[in-house]
């Protein structure tokens, strides 16, 4: 690492740590007392090895959603929507179990991934393991939804779109314009006017705006079952949020270092960011260096630690860096509200208002069970809690049994069958 690089942590180390608030500190003693030592620099070699060690680059390692269920056994469709505003998105199906048969009264069930995530999150981990192979195996129809920029869905109807354009959009347009676009069209393919929906992290964040939006969502919602579910996150202790939160103001520093359109971090961030939380166990399995755990933590009681040269092939799956601003002013206002586009006469262009909207809870009136982990750092439990206390149709708040559990497990913890699954599905019976 340059001295340049060394220069902007300590400044940034400076910054925040001088706030005198508990939302910005920052322990500089880590930098001092890593495992890895004082030196700085070993996160360059850190990261490099990470590479190395995990080929997470090989086609082995990172292959597409529907080859990876067509490898288990499964049946696979691939399925391409366009929305309103002319984003191509991709949906993936398992429309019935291993060696069955098409039947279209199999109940239909929608998995929609979370931030910087794909469809691959539900079927990474295998048969038996995944809970899209489980849900298949449960006699359902399963689709899997896919949001703008990400891997599977980064094109649009106009070729000749520049890239400050294709990338204005975040968590709302998601909401406005992607869900109920996937959903209708499972709908139209099924000829079902029902359907359950299981959404992860920014997958239940989505749901909840859409229904703000389109009120046939939630009035064709059989159950919602949320995993790290939430609106507004003003308590989130993600380090990466932390510091979207206090520059989200200044642009140009966020495009000079998380990247002008696409979410793209700089090296010496990630590194910064990893000094800040890495654990010994973090870096003897080389996550350090990719920004999704460091957005959402690490369990080594769930972790498969022979899955993660798979997982790091898939993930991040990208997203906007408006989408994490967005994300970043939700910790500034501690609202669950529309994009600020940071002036009165930006904010009058795309809401018609000089401030954005704020969402409301009472519209969401399908029935809700949300399961959340002690210890998330995306979804604090004092957030969960400000949200369960207001859904109207809650169901269910369950708490993961397991002090550790945080907001990458629902995915691929190694217990989810008993923790989180298995009963996800008994409810679903009900409904």
């Amino acid at each position: 690492m340059g001295l340049t690089s060394i220069a902007r942590i300590i400044t940034l180390l400076v910054l925040l740590s001088s706030q005198g608030s508990s939302r910005y500190y920052v322990n500089v003693a880590v930098m001092e007392n890593h495992p890895m030592g004082n030196e700085i620099a070993a996160w360059d070699l850190e990261l490099q090895e990470s590479m190395k060690e995990h080929n997470v680059g090989d086609h082995e390692h990172s292959k597409p959603t529907d080859e990876m269920i067509v490898d288990a056994g499964y049946p696979a469709e691939t399925h391409t929507v366009i929305t309103d505003d002319g984003y191509i998105l991709t949906l993936h199906r398992i429309p019935h179990d291993a060696g069955g048969t098409y039947n279209r009264t199999r109940p239909v069930v929608f998995l929609q991934h979370g931030l910087l995530s794909s469809s691959a999150d539900w079927v990474v981990t295998g048969p038996g393991k995944a809970l899209a192979f489980l849900l298949s195996d449960q006699g359902y129809d399963v689709w899997m939804g896919n949001y703008r920029g990400n891997t599977y869905s980064n094109q649009h109807v106009n070729p000749d779109i520049d890239k400050k354009t294709y990338w204005a959009f975040s968590w709302g347009e998601m909401a406005e314009h992607d869900l109920p676009t996937m959903l209708s069209h499972m709908m139209e393919v099924t000829g079902q006017d029902t359907f359950y929906y299981i959404g992860h992290s920014m997958g239940t964040l989505t749901y909840y705006t859409a229904c703000n939006y389109h009120h046939w969502i939630q009035n064709a919602t059989r159950l919602m079952v949320g995993y790290g579910a939430h609106t507004a996150v003003p308590h989130i202790t993600s380090p990466v949020f932390k510091l979207l939160a206090y520059f989200a103001n200044n642009l140009r520093w966020i495009s000079d270092n998380f990247g002008v359109d696409k979410f793209l971090p700089s090296n010496w961030l990630i590194q910064w960011w990893a000094s800040e939380v890495c654990t010994v166990e973090m870096i003897s399995q080389r996550i350090c260096g990719n920004v999704l755990f460091l957005v959402g933590g690490y369990n080594k009681n769930e972790m498969n630690n022979t899955m993660l040269p798979y997982l790091l092939g898939h993930v991040p799956a990208g997203t906007s860096v408006r989408n994490m601003l967005h994300y970043g002013q939700s910790v500034n206002t501690g609202a669950w509200a529309g994009y600020d586009c940071g002036s009165d006469q930006l904010n009058l262009r795309r809401w018609n208002s000089t401030r954005p909207p704020t969402y409301k809870y009472d519209v969401i009136t399908a029935p809700v069970a949300l399961f959340w982990g002690e210890n998330d750092w995306l979804v604090v439990p004092e957030d969960e809690a400000a949200l369960a206390g207001k859904l109207p149709n809650l169901v269910l708040n369950q708490r993961v049994d397991e002090d550790a559990y945080t907001h990458l497990d629902f995915l691929w913890g190694m217990h989810n069958m008993e923790k989180v699954y298995g009963p996800t599905m008994e409810l679903m019976e009900k409904y």
